[in-house]
C-alpha cells in the first residue's frame, strides 16, 4: 500500500517529464537525494509551479510511488531569491547541485549524514544568496567543499603528514595520487604533489573547525585570488575522489562565449 510521507527538501535540478509534469531532483533531510514528479507543475494556475524551481527548500508531502515518488504539497521555506538574479551565485549553487548529485547518487553518503548534508546545503544557499561580493559567495563554497568531504569521510587533514604521521610545521606538499598531505621527506618522487603555503592551510584549517555561520579571523582578510586558489583546489580533491569532473562551468563558458 503506497504511504504519504512528510520532509524538508532542497531542490537541486528540474526536469521536464511531459507537457504538463515535471521531475524535480531533491535533497532531503531525512531520505538523502530523491527524485520525484510535480504534477501539472508547468501548468500557469499551478501551486507547484514556483515551488519546483531549483535552489527552493520546501517542507513536502510525497506519495510513494514504484519508481517515482509524486508531491503532494509543497510549502516553500526558503526561496534563496538572490540566488537567481546574480551569475556568479547561480553558477557557483549549480555546482554545489552538481556535487551533491554525483556523490550521494552513488550512494557515497549513509542515511545518518544526510541531516547534516541537508543543513551544510540549506546554510550555504542562504549565505550565497545573501552574499554581497563574489569574495563572500566563493567563501561560502569553499567551506561547503571542506565540510562536505568531513561528512563524507574524506576529510583533509591539513596539519599531518599521511605517510610518517608527523606535524607538518611548513613547506607542506599535497599528493593529489594519495589525496592528502604528505612532508617533504616523504614526498620522494611523487609527481601529483604541489606546494601549498602554509597560511593557506591554516585558513583551510580554521574553516574546517569552525561552525558554518561563525565568522573566523580570516572571513574579512582573504581576497579573491587567495579564495580562487582555495576553490581551485578543493574543486581537484573532489573531483579526483568522484572520478567525475564537474562540467558546470564549462558549460557556463561555452554558453556566454
Amino acid at each position: 500500500m503506497k504511504k504519504n510521507y512528510t520532509t524538508d527538501a532542497i531542490n537541486l535540478k528540474n526536469y521536464p517529464l511531459n507537457d504538463n509534469d515535471s521531475i524535480i531532483v531533491m535533497f532531503s533531510k531525512t531520505k538523502g537525494l530523491i527524485s520525484a514528479v510535480a504534477k501539472g507543475a508547468k501548468r500557469p494556475k499551478s501551486k507547484l509551479g514556483a515551488r519546483i524551481q531549483m535552489f527552493i527548500a520546501n517542507k513536502l508531502m510525497l506519495l510513494e510511488g514504484k519508481n517515482l515518488d509524486t508531491i503532494q504539497e509543497a510549502q516553500s521555506l526558503n526561496t534563496f531569491s538572490r540566488i537567481r538574479s546574480d551569475l556568479d551565485k547561480l553558477s557557483y549553487s549549480m555546482y554545489i547541485s552538481e556535487i551533491v548529485s554525483n556523490f550521494c547518487s552513488n550512494k557515497c553518503s549513509q542515511d545518518e549524514n544526510n541531516e547534516s548534508i541537508y543543513n551544510l546545503i540549506f546554510s550555504t544557499y542562504n549565505k550565497i544568496s545573501n552574499s554581497k561580493t563574489k569574495e563572500e559567495v566563493l567563501l561560502s563554497v569553499l567551506k561547503f567543499q571542506i565540510k562536505l568531504m568531513d561528512i563524507l569521510g574524506w576529510g583533509i587533514d591539513f596539519k599531518t603528514c599521511s605517510i610518517c604521521q608527523k606535524e607538518i610545521e611548513t613547506n607542506a606538499l599535497f599528493s593529489f595520487n594519495l589525496g592528502s598531505f604528505v612532508c617533504v621527506k616523504c614526498a620522494n618522487n611523487d609527481v601529483s604533489c604541489i606546494k601549498i603555503h602554509d597560511k593557506i592551510r591554516e585558513f583551510m584549517q580554521t574553516l574546517l573547525v569552525s561552525d558554518f555561520d561563525v565568522e573566523t579571523k580570516y572571513d574579512k582578510l582573504v581576497n579573491l585570488k587567495v579564495l580562487d586558489k582555495c576553490f581551485n583546489f578543493m574543486k581537484k580533491y573532489i573531483d579526483n575522489i568522484s572520478h567525475k569532473k564537474t562540467k558546470i562551468f564549462e558549460v557556463l563558458n561555452c554558453v556566454s562565449q
